[in-house]
């Protein structure tokens, strides 16, 4: 057993199960909504809750039934460093997000650039255009598609983001 892996799986299924007992009045699409397709507010949080509660479950049974690692969770001080290079940006680019900081396109765009140069070491131009695009196909589908706002950032008044 992998008591980590099996943690981490049983608490996102708990997450998944509270998000899908939230939402269950939407889950089903119906005509009586009066909506395209009959689909509600809650069908597309339900469902995507549904699909992580089941990918914890997988990961859950797999954990269970793996043998223990040779290892400890942290090899040696590299592994946490390579834990804190991707943790402590997250955290910050989370703060960044915030409403009339950089908010969520600017800070994405940032932490993406961050990731694809530093981490993955992505040629300098391949992480440009995953900076740029990423950020821009969420923009896409969440303002334009959806009609969702997302936080936007100090310079909203003169950018759409």
């Amino acid at each position: 057993m992998r008591p980590y892996e099996a943690a981490t799986a049983a608490i996102f299924v708990l997450i998944a199960a509270v998000a899908m007992f939230d939402t269950r009045s939407g889950a089903l699409p119906t005509s009586a909504a009066g909506l395209p397709g009959g689909l509600r507010g809650g069908w597309y949080p339900f469902w995507s809750a549904f699909v992580i509660a089941a990918a914890g479950i997988a990961v859950l049974f797999r954990a269970l039934r793996a043998p223990a690692a040779a290892e400890g969770v942290f090899k040696d001080r590299g592994a946490v460093f390579d834990l804190a290079k991707f943790v402590i940006p997250m955290a910050l680019t989370a703060y960044l997000m915030s409403d009339k900081l950089l908010g969520f396109y600017l800070a994405s765009a940032a932490y993406v650039a961050y990731y694809a140069a530093f981490v993955a070491r992505y040629r300098w131009y391949w992480s440009l255009a995953a900076a740029l695009a990423i950020p821009l196909v969420v923009f896409l589908i969440f303002e334009v598609g959806f009609k969702a706002l997302l936080p936007k950032s100090f310079l909203y008044p003169d950018l759409p983001f």
